[in-house]
């Protein structure tokens, strides 16, 4: 009797995984792509231009073309048409995607706070102003991502397990950045340290991506 109800229950997991598998690859090929677009992007000093869509060249026009590219409009599924940061922010916390974690899935959306100063007041008050979308997982958990920067579109790197770490120092000499400096201090008072990109880490965001029947 126990065989057959240890038999009974192997076949439902294994029916159960055959389910569920098809939904899987699909996310691992569309994120395949996410990572390989972003990735050629990078030197880019604007975002390349596609009929009939409206991509602006910052942070939220850039992950909205990687995306766009790999077959899904962000702004228009969840962000309500509207291109901000914020409004795409919103959207994708009604699906329950917004997730938080020290090491996310390479492909995923990286939000960030306080990256430059929307209103002007030198106070760090400004909430979901950067995107960018994670690329792979390095050395010490670092995580790499890729960005609409300063100069363009360009790698950087964020470390949750050492937040307060710009850089270590390894056996050679070579410093190994885990942490990029994200925002530029304009004389707002805060020390060094803080302008590195865990200071303004927000959440991430996986969305579960499924084929159109």
């Amino acid at each position: 009797m126990l065989y057959k109800t240890l038999f009974v229950l192997f076949l439902s997991l294994f029916f159960v995984s055959l389910a569920a598998f098809p939904e899987e690859e699909e996310n691992s090929f569309f994120y395949s792509n996410v990572i390989q677009i972003a990735e050629e992007s990078i030197g880019l000093k604007t975002v390349p231009y596609i009929k009939g869509i409206n991509l602006t060249s910052d942070c939220i026009g850039f992950v909205r073309y990687v995306y766009y590219r790999a077959g899904l409009d962000l702004v228009k599924a969840y962000g309500n048409g509207r291109g901000g940061v914020s409004s795409l922010y919103d959207g994708l916390k009604k699906y329950d995607f917004i997730y938080d974690t020290r090491v996310p899935r390479p492909g995923d959306i990286l939000f960030f706070d306080n990256t430059y100063d929307i209103n002007r007041n030198k106070i760090w008050d400004d909430p979901l102003s950067h995107i960018a979308i994670v690329s792979k997982i390095g050395r010490h958990n670092t995580i790499y991502y890729v960005h609409f920067g300063q100069s363009g579109v360009e790698e950087g790197r964020i470390n949750l397990f050492y937040p307060n770490t710009h850089a270590f120092k390894q056996k050679d000499g070579s410093l190994y950045i885990v942490n990029s400096f994200l925002r530029r201090d304009r004389g707002e008072g805060y020390s060094k340290k803080e302008y590195i990109s865990a200071s303004f880490y927000r959440a991430f965001v996986h969305i579960k991506i499924r084929k159109k029947k």
